[in-house]
């Protein structure tokens, strides 16, 4: 008897999945969606950006702080900024001028710096119930890190507004609840009017690997930090210095 209850229970909780996975997504009232380029980021949802290397950790965050800062200053909405206490005491802590780069008020950030994994997806889903924009970094893979736990997070993003944006390593390949899924990775900046020489406005290589909207692409993104947006880059006008190939430690000795 307790096997066919058992049987029935699961049963029913797959139907309640299946039921809220074909549930069609209802914008909140007075809300724009966040431009990323070309495609507009719905509110109320969680966004996936992986590095495409893990030397491309740096440049994601750097796109989603583009992303996180110019929607806050519209709004004035709070940046949750969620990571492990580890990883802070390892790469540093944010820098005041490198967020005001990105349109980021740093006094309208909350820095949450959880023990482990289990408190950062606890700290995740206590910020997704509130109307703010929310950075969710989680650079190694973890097991807790699934389609149950991201679609709790997901579930209280649509009921308050807030929109999250979940940050990954390129190894980590376990599947989400996420709206949309980025594979992101440097590009070679902007030319500069004034010095040939000089380093531009930054530019990411974005591509749109995964939408519940429908949809996929892949654009070069160059943020504008005058009109705190992100426009599709124009391209060069010269040549520029070619992507570093990837060779092992022996081969580069050898080289050398």
């Amino acid at each position: 008897m307790q096997a066919i209850a058992r049987r029935r229970s699961l049963a029913g909780l797959r139907r309640c999945i299946a039921d809220i996975e074909k549930r069609e997504f209802t914008s909140l009232p007075d809300t724009d969606d966040l431009a990323c380029g070309p495609v507009s980021l719905a509110r109320g949802a969680v966004h996936e950006f992986r590095a495409r290397d893990y030397r491309d950790a740096p440049s994601t965050l750097g796109l989603a702080l583009a992303l996180a800062g110019s929607a806050s200053a519209k709004r004035a909405q709070p940046i949750i900024w969620i990571g492990q206490t580890r990883d802070a005491f390892h790469e540093g802590v944010p820098y005041g001028c490198g967020l005001d780069f990105f349109s980021v008020d740093s006094a309208l950030c909350i820095f949450v710096h959880a023990r482990d994994a289990r408190g950062v997806l606890r700290a995740a889903e206590e910020a997704a119930r509130h109307d703010a924009m929310v950075l969710i970094e989680f650079w190694k893979p973890h097991k807790l890190l699934d389609l149950t736990a991201t679609r709790r997070v997901q579930l209280c993003a649509e009921g308050s507004g807030a929109t999250l944006f979940l940050l990954r390593d390129a190894r980590d390949e376990n599947p989400t609840a996420a709206r949309t899924r980025w594979r992101v990775a440097p590009a070679p900046s902007a030319e500069d009017a004034l010095d040939e020489r000089g380093i531009g406005r930054p530019r990411w290589d974005a591509a749109l690997e995964k939408s519940r909207d429908g949809g996929r692409g892949r654009w070069v993104l160059e943020w504008d930090h005058a009109e705190r947006r992100l426009v599709e880059a124009a391209p060069h006008s010269r040549g520029v210095v070619p992507a570093m190939a990837d060779r092992s430690c022996e081969e580069a000795t050898a080289v050398a």
